[in-house]
């Protein structure tokens, strides 16, 4: 009875997954729309300058700089642990050794929950936890951080704020020769409160240090004095670009289109399968049902199952088409014309193809009889033979 009450409970999740599905999907088509607009007028608009003199003429216009990445301060510093080095940005990487809880649901309807170790940067809240025997700390005296240096500069411009809190910090720093806090210890490239880092227990902490190592840097902003403002595009859309090495104009509008499309299908693909696992959910009550027949518990699973998902992709496919229709009404007519026009030239080169293959072949009479007067010539030849054998 509880599994028949469970299996019904979860429709309400389901309506719920298909909500949001759908409306995740038709949020997606219209963004996608505004990223290639914006893309597009990016890459009409943008300029190419050059980086060692800010030219006034270029107040205010979307440019392209690029040149090495100058750290003017001295170092940026960790005050916590003293730790310091010349870069844009630093960044304290702290990780606790908690409890993770994983909740598990077979095909008859059964939860069981499981326990795993694991470093995380956030702490895990275990006050919920189905099972005791699981706690995790509530609280660390230390939390992860990021520095960044108050100037830096490319050529004569000099990075906002926001600039250089968009940089990566991909690089490890070495920190063996720090002074360590008491209760630290430095093991395996890590200062940490554990005993055995190769053993940890809940609770134990483990610091890392990440540093941005970048040599030459572009920018993608508005000019705005010496340093740089966002580009605001005509659907309101903010571009405001920091890359790793240099890149010319066609190099960063191709890297944005391809952002574009990746961001695209991952939601497209994320859509469609919330969807399919709310049909999924709805239609779970009738394979609960059917499981207390054993012969077609099975059968009736895997057939609900291959609905769910083929209406879940009819679904998404529906809610996508819709949606071309109200963003891109031009192109959608457009299609649909084409698409149209190769049904009409399919089907007349069917029947054209058709009526060459049964049309009988014509013969006219005059063919006729001059099929029949035409005499054979091998029997007139064979004949002299056979009189000639008789007389002897």
């Amino acid at each position: 009875m509880k599994k028949i009450k469970n299996s019904f409970g979860g429709v309400i999740g389901g309506l719920i997954l298909l909500v949001v599905g759908t409306c995740l999907l038709w949020w997606n088509e219209g963004n996608n729309v505004k990223n290639i607009a914006t893309t597009n007028e990016v890459e009409k608009t943008a300029i190419e300058v050059k980086s060692d003199k800010v030219e006034s003429n270029n107040e205010g216009k979307l440019v392209i700089v690029s040149d090495k990445l100058n750290v003017v301060d001295e170092k940026v510093e960790d005050p916590d642990f003293n730790v310091s080095t010349k870069t844009a940005k630093l960044k304290r990487k702290v990780e606790i050794y908690q409890w993770e809880e994983t909740e598990n649901t077979d095909e008859d309807g059964n939860t069981t929950y499981s326990y795993e170790k694991k470093w995380s940067e956030e702490l895990i809240d275990s006050s919920n936890f189905n099972k005791s025997g699981h706690e995790n700390p509530t609280n660390v005296e230390v939390s992860s951080e990021t520095f960044q240096a108050k100037e830096v500069k490319i050529g004569a411009f000099e990075l906002s704020s926001s600039q250089i809190s968009s940089l990566g910090t991909s690089a490890k720093l070495n920190v063996k020769d720090i002074e360590l806090k008491d209760d630290y210890t430095y093991q395996s490239e890590y200062v940490t409160t554990s005993k055995d880092l190769t053993k940890p227990e809940i609770g134990d902490i483990r610091i890392s240090w990440e540093y941005n190592d970048w040599r030459e840097t572009t920018i993608l902003a508005v000019q705005k004095g010496d340093t740089f403002a966002d580009f605001v595009s005509k659907n309101d859309k903010k571009v405001n670009r920091v890359e790793k090495g240099t890149l010319t104009q066609k190099e960063i509008i191709a890297k944005m289109r391809n952002e574009n499309k990746f961001i695209k299908w991952l939601l497209r693909a994320v859509g469609a399968l919330l969807i399919i696992s709310g049909y999924g959910a709805i239609l779970n009550p009738l394979s609960t049902l059917a499981s207390f027949v054993p012969i077609l518990g099975g059968l009736v699973g895997g057939l609900l199952g291959l609905l769910a998902f083929l209406i879940g992709i009819i679904h998404s496919l529906l809610i996508i088409v819709i949606a071309w229709f109200r963003f891109r009404p031009i192109l959608s007519i457009a299609l649909i014309a084409v698409i149209i026009g190769l049904v009409f030239a399919i089907r007349k080169l069917i029947k054209s193809k058709k009526g060459t293959v049964d049309q009988p072949v014509e013969t006219t009479p005059e063919q006729v009889v001059a099929e029949v007067q035409e005499p054979n010539t091998e029997q007139e030849e064979e004949q002299p033979t056979e009189d000639t054998d008789n007389n002897n």
